[in-house]
C-alpha cells in the first residue's frame, strides 16, 4: 500500500530467505565487501564509552566505500546489529522504522540471537581493517540490500523510496561483486586483492568503445559477461596447465 515500507512477505507469510545471499559458512571468504554485509567480533564503543565485540551492517553504498573499486576506504559506515524479537508483517511496514530486521540471521541456533536487527541509531565508522571476511556473519540478497537502503533512507529523510529503484541503482555493483566472487574462487590465485585487480582489469578493458564493467549497467548483459568470463578463466587456466 502506498506510505507503506516494503517487506519480504508474500500473501501474508514471511520469507526470510530471501533477504541473504550467503549465511555463516555459505560466506564466500574471497567476496568483496558490500553494502549490507554482515560482520560480528567487532571491537567498538557503545553509548558509556565501554568497548566490546559488537555485531555490525555495512550501510555505505558499494561505489563510495572504495577509492579505486578495490581498495575501501579509510573509514566505512555502519550500524550495530543485535538480537530482536521477530517483527510482523505490519511492523515491517508501518513500525520500527529506525532498525532494519534481520530474522533468521542465524538459522541454526535455537536462542534468541537467531533473529536480530540492525539499529539505525546506533552508528559507527570503522576502518577497512575490522571488516575481515573470517568474520563475516552474512551478505544480504539484492531483495535485503534494497530493503536495507529502503529503510536507511526513510529512517534518514521519512522518504519512501521503492525498492525497485535501489535495484536499478545497485544491479551493476551486485553483480560485479558476484563475478569478482567467482573470479577469486575460480582464479587459483593465493592473493585475494592481486585476484580482485586482474578481475577488474579485465571488466575494465577496451572493448569496441565500451567495456563488460558497462556493459553490467544492462540486466540483459549480465550473461554475456558472465560467460565470457567463465571463458577467460578457462584460458588462463590452460596456460597454467602448459606452463
Amino acid at each position: 500500500m502506498a506510505g507503506e515500507l516494503e517487506s519480504p512477505y508474500q500473501g501474508g507469510l514471511p520469507r526470510w530467505d530471501d533477504l541473504y545471499r550467503a549465511r555463516g559458512p555459505e560466506v564466500s571468504f574471497s567476496r568483496p565487501v558490500f553494502t549490507g554485509d554482515i560482520f560480528n567480533g567487532v571491537k567498538l564503543p557503545g553509548s558509556t564509552g565501554t568497548v566490546k565485540a559488537r555485531s555490525i551492517i555495512v550501510l555505505q553504498h558499494p561505489c563510495s566505500m572504495r577509492t579505486n573499486g578495490i581498495d575501501l576506504a579509510w573509514r566505512i559506515l555502519v550500524a550495530e546489529v543485535a538480537k530482536h524479537k521477530e517483527i510482523g508483517e505490519d511492523g515491517w511496514a508501518r513500525g520500527y522504522y529506525n532498525l532494519m530486521p534481520l530474522p533468521d540471521l542465524q538459522p541454526d541456533l535455537k536462542t534468541q540471537a537467531r533473529n536480530q536487527a540492525a539499529d539505525f541509531d546506533k552508528l559507527h565508522t570503522v576502518p577497512p581493517k575490522m571488516l575481515s571476511s573470517s568474520n563475516r556473519l552474512a551478505v544480504l540478497s539484492p531483495t535485503g540490500v534494497n530493503l536495507l537502503l529502503q529503510r536507511w533512507v526513510h529512517y534518514s529523510s521519512r522518504v519512501i523510496v521503492p525498492t525497485h529503484l535501489f535495484q536499478e541503482q545497485t544491479v551493476a555493483f551486485y553483480e560485479e561483486a558476484d563475478l569478482v566472487e567467482e573470479w577469486c574462487d575460480e582464479s587459483e590465485l593465493d592473493d585475494y586483492h592481486a585476484a580482485t585487480k586482474k578481475c577488474l582489469e579485465w571488466l575494465r578493458a577496451d572493448r569496441d568503445g565500451t567495456t563488460y564493467q558497462k556493459m553490467l549497467g544492462n540486466p540483459q548483459s549480465h550473461s554475456t559477461v558472465r560467460r565470457a568470463m567463465r571463458l577467460e578463466l578457462r584460458r588462463m587456466r590452460e596456460i597454467k596447465d602448459v606452463r
